[in-house]
């Protein structure tokens, strides 16, 4: 992609409007590439990471930030026509927060926390645009297991921190995206009833999402991960999260961990008083 260079050089320009011009180039350029048969090399892809990750380094209000973090995750809902061009970009993105992560200083980072969140739900936008295919959501799922989630050395540790607060934020966002819920109040009469339809629905929707699939690069770290507060992290924040029981993906346990606890404490176990007369000696 001879154009490649020319784009990064106006999107890390340090003149706004250069930077606009060149990012709506970008997307014309990418809707323009529609044919299947239309590639990108993972070199060209992270040239223009590179310099959209710049387009973001010269932003500066919050309200700018914000807009700019937007339109560069709706370059993948909306402007990829090819799921290969769409993986390359993915995987780009993600080696480019890589390499430049130990570099973002301390008054900047907040907004490439933003544009991580950004473009991961515009990815399970992606994702939720095809329906969920099951192959396009496994190569999706093996270049994050490859990159931000695949627990090496190399890969800051605040990225998958990052991505375990977020991820099922952002992927219950897109779910339930078309899911009107009304604000329920507890001490409406109706109050049960319309929450057990809200759940009715939720359960539903998730069944046609492989989210148990979308959370395996989490399984993967919370064993093999060699930092232990990582493998703590995804355990606590993804795979332990009571929505995956709310949304039918995982069952709940906790009615037999209650039960065992019972028994062992001697309140409700079958045995418990035979011990304790068979275990008391007096004073």
């Amino acid at each position: 992609m001879s154009q490649a260079s020319n784009f990064v050089k106006k999107l890390a320009s340090n003149d706004k409007p250069t930077r606009d011009a060149a990012l709506e180039s970008l997307k014309k350029f990418l809707i323009s590439k529609s044919s299947k048969s239309f590639s990108i090399s993972l070199l060209d892809a992270e040239k223009l990471w590179k310099g959209l990750y710049y387009s973001m380094w010269f932003c500066d209000r919050p309200k700018a930030q914000e807009r700019l973090a937007e339109n560069l995750g709706q370059l993948y809902s909306e402007n990829m026509k090819s799921d290969d061009v769409f993986l390359r970009f993915v995987e780009a993105f993600n080696l480019i927060m890589i390499k430049e992560w130990s570099s973002i200083d301390q008054w900047r980072i907040d907004k490439y926390y933003l544009l991580i969140r950004r473009v991961l739900r515009h990815n399970f936008k992606y994702l939720q645009q095809h329906e969920w295919d099951d192959k396009l959501v496994s190569r999706w799922v093996d270049v994050m297991s490859r990159t931000l989630l695949s627990g090496d050395a190399k890969v800051p540790v605040a990225l998958p921190y990052h991505l375990c607060d977020i991820y099922l934020d952002e992927l219950q966002l897109i779910m339930f995206a078309e899911l009107e819920e009304e604000e329920l109040d507890k001490d409406d009469a109706d109050y049960l009833q319309k929450y057990e339809d809200l759940m009715r629905q939720k359960i539903a929707i998730a069944d046609d999402v492989p989210v148990l699939k979308l959370i395996e690069p989490f399984q993967n770290l919370n064993k093999e991960a060699k930092l232990k507060p990582l493998r703590e992290k995804c355990k606590e924040d993804v795979l332990d999260d009571e929505r995956l029981v709310d949304w039918a993906v995982i069952e709940d346990d906790s009615d037999d961990s209650d039960s065992e606890g019972e028994g062992r404490n001697g309140s409700k176990g079958g045995d418990s008083d035979d011990d304790d007369e068979e275990e008391w000696k007096g004073f």
